[in-house]
């Protein structure tokens, strides 16, 4: 095999599908690209066998042929490289880089060992890709890192009313929902990505320009862009929880405060969090008060005016859990519906009702 390719869209394409590839001990080569250059072009591909992508590349084909070559390895090789343009070439089982002012050898891994990929059948479905990626980026950080219950290690990803699409993911102890804007959209049937599968086609959206279209069968996934790159990922079979049930229907307490000012407080508490990172909210006519104690380092409370409607409250709470929304909410304002005492919170937007995120409190 010899190609010449230009260095910008060579780096960029490494770094697009790079992260795709990761070292396997069972199956070495799942750190390679697999490259191919033939008379229809130039392709590359790389998969972990959770989530695989495929991208063409514009260069000139010297000599047809097929190499897997470590990915990361090649990356490093060609990152501070300045040549306008690189040759690519074999000569027995290395790969030649080649500039004019450099020669670097990499050695190839068995191109056969390399897993066959194929492209999934199914209707195609034209998706706003900021606004998928998006929904992704807004819950995934709530679904459980644990492979115990697969279900709950995904983003589950449904169509609830016309001309949007809604997110959620959960790990049993908080839930995050998010509802975007799909105009002209419609989802037959909801689908559950494993977590670290959506954060990555999240960023393949994020650095992938042109329209794509998705694809969803009964164990596949997949995102076609226009410009031919190609990204799918297994689904998580089996159902996901019916999470409407443990939303509470009705709340004895409504808290609105400004989220500055609630970010300012965790900052304060967090310097007495103790191993569980449990801080206690106090509920008063007109205030909101935080406390965190940590029996080797000391004690602190902070109260900041609230917005009360209900009764007086007193629970206890993992401060991460409640920190981690406020990045998603745009507005200035949130408000905190409490269910009670031993039941959830649920925490949304003053006037963005299209997140929506339920956490539970820690015994004392």
């Amino acid at each position: 095999m010899e190609i010449v390719i230009p260095h910008s869209n060579l780096l960029h394409t490494l770094e697009l599908i790079g992260k795709t590839s990761t070292k396997n001990a069972t199956l070495p080569v799942l750190q390679c690209v697999r490259i191919e250059a033939s008379k229809s072009g130039i392709t590359l591909q790389a998969t972990n066998l959770e989530i695989s992508i495929m991208t063409t590349l514009e260069g000139s084909v010297v000599e047809e042929g097929v190499v897997a070559v470590p990915a990361q390895t090649l990356l490093q090789s060609i990152q501070f490289l300045s040549q306008k343009e690189i040759t690519l070439r074999t000569e027995d089982q290395v790969l030649l880089i080649e500039t004019t002012s450099s020669n670097t050898s990499i050695k190839l891994f068995p191109v056969d060992d390399f897993p066959t990929l194929h492209k999934i059948q199914g209707e195609e479905l034209s998706i706003h890709t900021e606004m998928f990626s998006y929904g992704i980026k807004s819950v995934a950080f709530a679904a459980s890192v644990t492979s115990i219950k697969p279900e709950l290690g995904s983003v589950f990803i449904q169509q609830k009313k016309e001309h949007t699409l809604t997110f959620v993911a959960t790990d049993s102890f908080r839930l995050m929902e998010k509802t975007v804007a799909q105009k002209g959209f419609t989802l037959e049937q909801s689908f559950m990505i494993p977590s670290k599968n959506a954060v990555e086609l999240a960023r393949v959206c994020d650095s992938v320009e042109g329209s794509v279209k998705l694809i969803v069968t009964d164990n596949h996934c997949a995102l076609n862009f226009e410009n031919g790159v190609y990204v799918s990922s297994r689904l998580v079979t089996g159902s996901f929880p019916d999470y409407t049930q443990i939303i509470p229907k009705e709340y004895v307490s409504h808290v609105t405060v400004l989220k500055e000012d609630l970010l300012r407080s965790f900052k304060r508490t967090n310097i007495f969090l103790n191993k569980f990172r449990q801080v206690s909210f106090t509920i008063t006519d007109n205030s909101l008060t935080i406390a965190s104690n940590n029996n080797e380092i000391g004690h602190t409370t902070d109260t900041m005016r609230a917005d009360v409607d209900g009764e007086e409250l007193a629970l206890n709470f993992n401060q991460q859990y409640v920190m981690d929304p406020l990045s998603h909410i745009q507005d200035d304002s949130v408000i905190m519906h409490f269910a009670g005492i031993g039941r959830a919170m649920v925490l949304e937007g003053l006037s963005d009702k299209s997140l929506r995120y339920l956490v539970m409190p820690m015994n004392k």
